[in-house]
């Protein structure tokens, strides 16, 4: 059983212990345990992630663009102390710098780019694209993703897993556009995303790194559920995807579920799959 902060003040204050006896027990326990820092902690998907690999006894580093105002991850961390919860902005690129050099040497065995931006819905259609909009989409999404990705491979490097892992979307996936032309920019984003981490995937492997695009399917991060019982609201936006859900064309699940799936799929992920377009069960997507 690993011996905790706490417990050590305890049995210090009982005269049982000294810092000199119990500091290289958790140096050597902190080096045991692997490190994952996740974008996007702050809700949905990135704070599941941190809650159930928290769970497992990994150090989670959990990242979001405004920590001040991430109430449920500064409640999360209270109740973890191997959580640690640090500022990133995917599109401040000398932020990501200075990030990437606060963790000079330390290694990550695996990163989660889940950080993403959907935008205004209403704005992505034909004849009302908002362009500023677009360009921030792709900032944050595509670009952001590709710049700490690149910044933190170092770290990546010195890990024991070497995984990389990148949050896709079927949206970005050119041979599934059916005949509702929507999202401009994020499907653009998604698209381009997957694009450079396959490009990563050729440019790390002699590193033995990983680069596994894995797409989690629609998880309820924005209450269909209760849209669907009727017990809220359908903005119009999302009316077509209600509609889909209902005829149980796509299928809907929770953030846990999801998460718990990605989650066995990464800890199995192959060099063979590196580069390669997942779903969450682990069935190959066409680009």
């Amino acid at each position: 059983m690993p011996i905790t902060r706490r417990l050590f003040a305890l049995l210090t204050i009982l005269g049982m212990l000294s810092w000199a006896h119990l500091a290289p027990v958790i140096a050597a326990e902190s080096a045991a345990m692997p490190t994952v820092l996740i974008t996007g902690a702050n809700r949905g998907i990135g704070i599941e992630f941190a809650r159930q690999y928290a769970e497992r006894g990994w150090i989670v580093i959990a990242s979001c663009r405004n920590p001040d105002s991430a109430k449920d991850l500064q409640a999360l961390q209270r109740n973890h102390e191997n959580l640690q919860l640090v500022q990133i902005d995917l599109v401040d690129s000398a932020g990501i710098d200075q990030f990437a050099q606060s963790l000079n040497g330390k290694p990550i065995d695996v990163l989660i780019n889940n950080a993403a931006l959907l935008g205004d819905l209403k704005t992505q259609l034909f004849g009302q694209i908002d362009y500023e909009q677009f360009t921030q989409i792709l900032a944050v999404n595509a670009i952001g993703t590709m710049k700490l990705s690149e910044s933190l491979t170092p770290n990546i490097r010195l890990g024991t897993q070497k995984k990389i892992i990148t949050l896709g979307s079927s949206a970005g996936s050119i041979a599934s556009i059916n005949g509702n032309p929507d999202l401009y920019a994020y499907r653009a984003s998604k698209a381009a995303l997957h694009l450079l981490m396959r490009n990563l995937s050729f440019e790390l492997a002699d590193d033995g790194i990983v680069v596994g695009i894995i797409n989690p399917g629609l998880v309820d991060t924005r209450g269909f559920a209760e849209m669907l019982a009727g017990t809220k609201p359908i903005p119009p936006e999302f009316q077509q995807i209600v509609n889909l859900l209902k005829a149980g064309v796509i299928q809907l699940s929770t953030p846990e579920a999801a998460v718990t799936d990605m989650i066995a799929l990464i800890d199995e992920l192959a060099p063979e799959q590196s580069g390669v377009f997942l779903n969450a069960d682990g069935t190959p997507l066409p680009w």
